[in-house]
């Protein structure tokens, strides 16, 4: 009795496309800077100067009270900084390799 030891000719579409894990790292690396603080910093950037209404006033502290910066300006700040890290990310990278 012999048994056929010729290996199927079926072809089988691997899951790992060069799409999907592009895909896959992006994803990774995202969740990597969020969980680093990246974004979430903003929360403990520090506070404006604020004065109560009997004329008590309060220093700023952090980034938002040292430059005097509101909270759509600290916002775009870490925009900034994240929009600067997508950029420089893959130039920097292609640098790593040689």
């Amino acid at each position: 009795m012999a048994i056929d030891s010729t290996p199927s000719t079926e072809p089988h579409p691997s899951w790992f496309t060069p799409k999907r894990l592009l895909v896959v790292f992006c994803v990774i690396n995202m969740v990597n800077y969020i969980d680093r603080g990246a974004i979430a910093s903003n929360g403990v950037n520090g506070s404006l100067r604020t004065c109560t209404e009997s004329g008590v006033c309060s220093d700023g502290s952090g980034i938002q009270g040292d430059f005097d910066l509101s909270n759509f300006k600290d916002g775009v700040l870490s925009s900034a900084f994240m929009v600067g890290l997508l950029i420089a990310s893959p130039i920097f990278a292609s640098l790593a390799k040689r």
